[in-house]
C-alpha cells in the first residue's frame, strides 16, 4: 500500500474567491488519478467569496460541488440554472463542452460558506460525451448509522451499504462520514485511489496525523484503510478507479493530448465549443 498526505495551499480563483487548493496540478495527477483537483471553500466573510466564478468553459471532466453550509447559485450557457443549498450536491459531466458560472451566496443568516469542489477526469472514450447535470437534494442522500459511523452516501457504497443517491453507478464512491468510535476500517480496491479529507477533528493513519482540510490519498492495494481518531471526527471518503491514460491539461479543459487542447481553444475562438446543445438535466 502506498499513500501520500497533501496539505494544500491558500489561493484565489475565479474572480477572486479565496480557497484552499488541496491538490490540482498535472504533477499530482500521477498520484490521485482519476481525481484532478480538490478545492475547499470556506469563510463567513462575503468578501472572500462573493466575486464568484463568472462564465468559464469546461471540457473532458466531471465536477462535483458539495455545499455543506451556505448556498451557491449556478447557471450555464444552455439555459439551466439553480441553487445548491446546504447539504446538496451538483454532479456535472462537462463532456464535450459547456459554459457555466457559479456564484457563492453564503448562508442567509450567518453568511458562512463551506464546501468542496472535486474535478474527476473522464476516460478517452467519454471525453466528448453528452453534457449532463444531476442535482442531489439533501433529502435524497441515503444515511446509514451503526455503532461506529454515521454516513451520508452520495454515491457508491460503504461497509456493505446500498448505493447512494444516484440512479446510476458513476464508478465513484463519495461519502460524508462521522466517526462514533476510535477506529474504523474502509476498503480500498485494487486499481483504485481513495481520498480521505477531515472536515473537523483529527484522524490518524499508520501513525501519521491528518488535520482539517488536508487529504490522505491511498492507492495500490485491496486492503483495509484503518482510520483512528482520539476524538469525534468527520471526513469525506472518496474513491475511484484509476484511468491510467495520459492527459493534457489547460485550465478548465482536460484532454488526452495537446492537439485536442489546441482544437478546444480553436473551438472557443470560433464559437464552436458547445458541441451538444441538448444536455441532460436530472433533478
Amino acid at each position: 500500500m502506498s499513500f501520500h498526505i497533501f496539505e494544500g495551499i491558500e489561493t484565489y480563483d475565479g474572480a477572486g474567491v479565496k480557497l484552499k487548493r488541496i491538490f490540482g496540478t498535472p504533477a499530482y495527477y500521477n498520484i490521485t488519478d482519476p481525481f484532478l483537483l480538490l478545492d475547499y471553500f470556506g469563510s463567513n466573510k462575503p468578501s472572500d467569496y462573493q466575486a464568484g466564478f463568472p462564465w468559464h468553459p469546461h471540457r473532458g471532466i466531471q465536477t462535483i460541488t458539495y455545499v455543506i453550509k451556505g448556498r451557491v447559485d449556478h447557471e450555464d450557457s444552455l439555459g439551466y440554472r439553480g441553487t445548491i443549498r446546504s447539504g446538496e450536491i451538483q454532479w456535472m459531466n462537462a463532456g464535450s463542452g459547456i459554459f457555466h458560472q457559479e456564484m457563492p451566496m453564503g448562508d442567509l443568516k450567518s453568511k458562512e460558506l463551506w464546501g468542496f469542489q472535486l474535478w474527476i477526469n473522464l476516460p478517452r472514450a467519454n471525453k466528448m460525451s453528452k453534457p449532463s447535470y444531476r442535482s442531489i437534494n439533501s433529502s435524497n442522500v441515503r444515511t446509514i448509522e451503526n455503532e461506529k459511523i454515521r454516513a451520508k452516501i452520495i454515491s457508491g457504497n460503504i461497509m456493505d451499504s446500498d448505493n447512494g443517491a444516484l440512479e446510476f453507478d458513476p464508478g465513484i464512491t463519495y461519502v460524508d462520514i462521522e466517526m462514533k468510535s476510535d477506529k474504523i476500517k474502509l476498503k480500498n480496491r485494487i486499481g483504485y485511489n481513495s481520498l480521505i479529507i477531515p472536515l473537523y477533528g483529527k484522524i490518524n493513519f499508520k501513525g501519521f496525523e491528518i488535520n482539517q482540510f488536508n487529504v490522505l490519498c491511498v492507492s495500490d492495494d485491496y486492503s483495509d484503510i484503518e482510520i483512528m481518531s482520539t476524538n469525534k471526527s468527520r471526513f469525506l471518503f472518496i474513491s475511484g478507479e484509476r484511468i491510467n491514460e495520459e492527459i493534457a491539461w489547460y485550465g478548465p479543459i482536460v484532454m488526452n493530448n495537446w492537439s485536442e487542447i489546441e482544437q478546444s481553444l480553436l473551438d472557443l475562438k470560433n464559437g464552436n465549443f458547445i458541441r451538444d446543445k441538448s444536455p441532460i438535466f436530472i433533478e
